[in-house]
């Protein structure tokens, strides 16, 4: 009787085990990521994403924004228009597309990012609060509000409304 017992928890510690271990291994891309197109530059692109599960599939949806840089009156955060594209789980990467063209989306475990392949390859970290596009927006703003200050509008010279000296061309 007590080895009948001995075997029952064993075989429950071991149901507990391959039952922990089960955990589907494109769970790590769900979620909100954020990331900048240049990290060298704090004015380029950043770009979101948010992987969601759906069956053996999984839907991303992307966008990119930035801040307008011609309208130096205001800092203007422009969004451009979500795409949502559906992935499948391929050799451990998120893969959208198939003969033309095909993009991937790689979990780099070792610093908990997700590389992009579009655009050259992006590095996105795991934003689910949104902190990090709220700090890669206003280090944007600040390093674009930088650029304004060290190059102002240039004065343009007066303006000339006749068009032979405008063109410079002569009178016939």
């Amino acid at each position: 009787m007590k080895a009948w017992k001995v075997l029952c928890i064993m075989s429950l510690l071991l149901l507990t085990m391959v039952f922990a271990g089960c955990s589907n291994e494109g769970d790590k891309y769900i979620g909100k990521w954020t990331g900048l197109e240049n990290p060298d530059n704090p004015r380029s692109y950043i770009h979101q994403m948010t992987i969601e599960k759906n069956g053996d599939n999984f839907i991303i949806k992307r966008k990119i924004g930035n801040y307008n840089e011609y309208n130096r009156d205001e800092l203007e955060w422009h969004d451009s228009t979500e795409d949502t594209d559906s992935a499948t789980l391929k050799d451990g990467k998120l893969v959208v597309g198939g003969n033309l063209t095909t993009t991937t989306y790689t979990y780099i475990e070792k610093d908990n990012t997700l590389l992009y392949s579009g655009h050259g390859g992006v590095y996105l970290q795991k934003d689910d609060d949104g902190k990090i596009l709220e700090e890669l927006k206003k280090q944007a703003g600040e390093a674009l509000t930088k650029y304004w200050e060290e190059h102002p509008l240039k004065k343009t010279s007066p303006i000339i409304d006749s068009p032979f000296e405008k063109y410079g061309k002569t009178k016939w």
